[in-house]
């Protein structure tokens, strides 16, 4: 086994041989190798995935559906409702892979402590940010995983050590988001001129998304326009422009009167809106508490100081459109060369067959006590009433959907 240095985007493991180590672009030939494998490694059969697989271009359809289509071409997949109340009883040749939900009455959750499992695999956005609101949940299940395949951000992973997180450091495969061009191509071929720069956040308004300090800071700008898509609500000193389906055209021609995407998270995994702001060709702008950190083409704002955020779009307004041209290519090129489904899928599909099963490394009482509460305060706890509601509403609904 060689260690493959991705820089920024991460570092991973992977089988390479002479063949490979003499081509250049060998980081691309080891995913195209691996998906081709067959899986004779532990004669999995069956491959248990808990995600939603709906029809948006969006996530989390959009992970479950690709998830779906690449390891058929190797298992039996049975798909569940990651919110489903429901317990999996494993076949003699069944791996359970997905979302470990806040609450312990879900699928995943509720199946991961049955043994006879060949492998039990997490997959769901990781954030471990000093509050541990976002996966302190994750505590209560972590050990009963081979592994978790924690879809986040380069920033997020430089932090884990510090984080109250660290004991979970074995068991953590990083694993970058990504997104289909063919469904966001591009559609931004000029930008607006310097200082007419227009700023757009897409996304909803929970409290990791920091919707308070966006406010504050197009209040200090009031010369530049801040735009919002993904909500009715109305926002402070943002001009809100409603829902849209992406796949729609009224959609893409609104987008593209826009030059950045703007996401100032306090807590956020990795957004997938960044991604699909650099396919259609704007420039994303994100806090290093939105995931990413250290790309040249994709823009750093600080939460921390409002002077420098201030100081951040004012430099924006003024950088020639040869730069903006060049960070769109650079981002382009980095979809292409990283952040896709086939690399996205490759290696989940090694963690299905790998052999790999590393413990916990020792943390205090102290640190357990602290997720313990951590878990309890999080607005995404189980036990609030207006969670466990949705939970009761949702699980109402299929059992109506399976009556039909």
């Amino acid at each position: 086994m060689i260690r493959i240095d991705l820089g920024p985007l991460g570092r991973f493991k992977y089988p390479v041989s002479l063949e490979a180590r003499k081509l250049s672009n060998y980081k691309t030939y080891l995913f195209e190798k691996s998906i081709k494998k067959t899986s004779s490694v532990k004669n999995i059969k069956r491959v248990h995935l808990v995600y939603p697989v709906g029809n948006k271009i969006s996530t989390p359809d959009a992970i479950g559906q690709n998830l779906k289509l690449s390891l058929e071409k190797f298992y039996e997949v049975i798909t569940y409702n990651y919110d489903e109340y429901r317990t999996i009883i494993p076949g003699k040749a069944d791996v359970l892979i997905g979302h470990w939900h806040p609450n312990p009455f879900t699928v995943f959750r509720m199946s991961a402590n049955i043994k006879g499992w060949k492998r039990v695999l997490a997959l769901a956005p990781f954030c471990p940010d000093p509050t541990g609101w976002q996966n302190a949940f994750g505590n209560n299940i972590i050990e009963n995983c081979d592994r978790y395949l924690a879809i986040t951000g380069n920033a997020w992973m430089k932090r884990l050590k510090e984080s109250p997180f660290h004991h979970w450091e074995p068991k953590i495969i990083h694993l970058d988001l990504a997104v289909d061009r063919g469904d966001f191509p591009v559609i931004k071929e000029h930008f607006n001129p310097v200082e007419k720069r227009r700023f757009l956040y897409i996304g909803h308004t929970a409290w990791y998304k920091n919707i308070s300090f966006l406010e504050k800071l197009s209040g200090k700008l009031p010369e530049t326009e801040f735009a919002w898509m993904g909500g009715n609500q109305p926002l402070k000193n943002i001009k809100g422009l409603g829902k849209f389906d992406f796949s729609n055209k009224d959609a893409k021609e609104l987008i593209q009167e826009y030059d950045f995407l703007i996401t100032v998270g306090s807590a956020d995994a990795n957004p997938t809106t960044i991604l699909e702001a650099m396919a259609w060709g704007l420039i994303p702008v994100c806090s290093e508490q939105s995931g990413y950190e250290g790309f040249t083409p994709i823009r750093n704002i600080s939460i921390d100081s409002m002077e420098d955020a201030v100081t951040t779009i004012k430099h924006l307004q003024s950088v020639s459109e040869v730069n903006l041209k060049k960070w769109q290519q650079e981002n382009l090129a980095s979809l292409d060369k990283h952040f896709n489904w086939k690399r996205f899928c490759a290696q989940v599909l090694y963690e299905i067959e790998s052999e790999e099963k590393p413990d916990l490394t020792e943390t205090s009482f102290t640190n357990r006590l602290f997720l313990l509460f951590a878990e309890l305060r999080s607005p995404s706890f189980w036990g609030r009433p207006i969670n466990f509601y949705h939970f009761l509403k949702a699980n109402l609904k299929y059992i109506l959907q399976n009556r039909v």
